[in-house]
C-alpha cells in the first residue's frame, strides 16, 4: 500500500456500519487521518473499534506498513456532528444505508458543510448516483465508489460517474483509491449494479437455480465455483482466460471451436428476474448443512485468512 500524499487532507466516513467501519480501517493503515460520524453514538464505537482492528489485521499480515497504521490510528476519531468530521476534509466516503431519500439528505448536508473541493464518493452497491447527486452542492465532485465487502481487504472499488460528474473529479478518485491499496475500475456511466454485482448476479441467478431445479445442493454448487472458475478467476478475468483458452488463436479461435457448445447452455440458462418464493428456504437449508458447526464469526475469519493468502500472493509476484 503507496502512503497517500502529506498533501491530502483528513478523511471523513459518514455512517458507521460495517462498511463505514471497513473504510477507515483501511484509510487508518494507510496513515490518514480519519473521522467516522455517525447519529448514533453506539454504532461509532463499534466501528471505531472494527476500524483499529481491521486497520492492525492489514499491518500484521504484511499488507499496510505499520508506522503508517499507527500514525493513522492515532488520528482515527469518531463524532456525531457531521460539521466537525468534514472539517478541512479532502476525501468524503458515505456509507448510510440504501436508501435514496435518506442518501440524498446525507449528500445535502455533505455537500453544504464540506470544503469545496472535496470528493464525495457514495459506496452504494445499488442506487444511482446520477439520482443522488443532485442533492448536493457542487454534483460535479459527487461519484459512486463502489467496494466489494469488506472493503478493507478486497482491493475492488468500482468508480461510476452521474450525470452531472466532472472528469477531473473521476480521474482524482483513481488517484486517491490507488494510494490507498485499492484496485479501481472505472466506469463510463451509470449502470445498476456496477460491474462486479451485475456479474455476481447473473452468476448468483443460475447458482440458486441448479439448486432449485435439483440439479445439485447448495454445498456442491459452492465447491464447484470454489474449485473450479473461483481460483483461476483470482488469477484472470474471463475474457483474458478465454482468450487462453482458444490457444494459439486466441478468443477468435476459442469462439470458432466452443461457441456452439456455449450457446445450448446459454439457451439452458435460468431467466427469471424474481427470485422464486422458495428460494429462501432452500438456500437456508442447503447452507445450514455446509455450513455445520461453524459460526458466523468462525466463518469470517476463514474467509479473511484465505483472502490475505490469495492478497500476499499476488503481491510477492509483482
Amino acid at each position: 500500500m503507496e502512503t497517500p500524499s502529506t498533501q491530502s487532507g483528513p478523511v471523513a466516513v459518514v455512517g458507521a456500519g460495517l462498511t463505514g467501519g471497513s473504510w477507515a480501517g483501511l484509510f487508518a493503515a494507510a496513515g490518514l487521518a480519519v473521522r467516522i460520524c455517525d447519529v448514533d453514538e453506539d454504532r461509532l464505537a463499534g466501528a471505531l473499534e472494527r476500524a483499529a482492528a481491521g486497520a492492525r489485521f492489514l499491518a500484521a499480515n504484511g499488507l499496510a506498513e505499520p508506522e503508517a497504521t499507527e500514525r493513522g490510528l492515532a488520528c482515527l476519531t469518531a463524532t456525531a456532528d457531521l460539521g466537525e468530521a468534514l472539517d478541512g476534509v479532502s476525501h468524503v466516503q458515505e456509507c448510510v444505508r440504501e436508501d435514496l431519500a435518506l442518501k440524498r439528505e446525507v449528500f445535502a448536508a455533505i455537500g453544504a458543510a464540506a470544503p469545496a473541493g472535496a470528493l464525495i464518493c457514495t459506496s452504494s452497491s445499488g442506487l444511482s448516483i446520477s439520482d443522488i447527486q443532485t442533492a448536493a452542492a457542487r454534483p460535479e465532485r459527487c461519484l459512486a465508489a463502489h467496494p466489494y465487502n469488506p472493503p478493507h481487504l478486497v482491493p475492488l472499488v468500482e468508480l461510476a460517474p452521474g450525470a452531472l460528474t466532472a472528469p477531473a473529479a473521476m480521474q482524482r478518485a483513481a488517484a486517491f483509491y490507488s494510494s490507498v491499496g485499492k484496485e479501481p475500475v472505472t466506469l463510463t456511466r451509470d449502470v445498476p449494479g456496477y460491474i462486479a454485482n451485475r456479474l455476481s448476479a447473473a452468476l448468483w441467478r443460475e447458482a440458486v437455480d441448479l439448486v432449485l431445479r435439483g440439479v445439485a445442493t447448495v454445498d456442491d454448487v459452492d465447491r464447484a465455483v470454489r474449485y473450479g472458475p473461483g481460483p483461476r478467476w483470482a488469477t484472470m478475468g474471463p475474457h483474458l482466460l478465454y482468450d487462453l483458452g482458444g490457444g494459439e488463436e486466441g478468443i477468435r479461435g476459442h469462439l470458432e471451436h466452443l461457441a456452439g457448445v456455449k450457446e445450448g447452455m446459454l439457451r439452458d440458462l435460468a431467466t427469471w428476474t424474481s427470485f422464486p418464493p422458495e428460494t429462501a428456504d432452500a438456500l437456508e437449508a442447503g447452507l445450514a448443512a455446509e455450513k455445520g458447526a461453524r459460526s458466523y464469526e468462525e466463518l469470517v475469519t476463514e474467509r479473511d485468512a484465505l483472502l490475505v493468502e490469495y492478497l500476499r500472493a499476488r503481491r510477492n509476484r509483482r
